[in-house]
């Protein structure tokens, strides 16, 4: 894969956590549930890429730490 896929997946993660809830509780599980996906993938992109860097994909996806 290339990094223009990386970006698009990253930047998927990122417009998902646009959806409005004003409820803390659903926002918190929103947040989790997106970095479990993103752990999740780090992985696997990881082992297609082994110059990957999972710290600047999670700050792509919105994710930081």
């Amino acid at each position: 894969m290339s990094r223009k896929d990386y970006k698009l997946i990253a930047q998927s993660i990122w417009r998902s956590g646009f959806i409005p809830d004003k409820n803390q509780v659903r926002q918190a599980a929103k947040y989790a549930m997106r970095l479990l996906i993103a752990n999740d993938l780090i992985g696997s992109l990881k082992h297609d890429n082994p110059n990957f860097n999972p710290d600047k994909f999670l700050k792509a996806c919105g994710l930081n730490q």
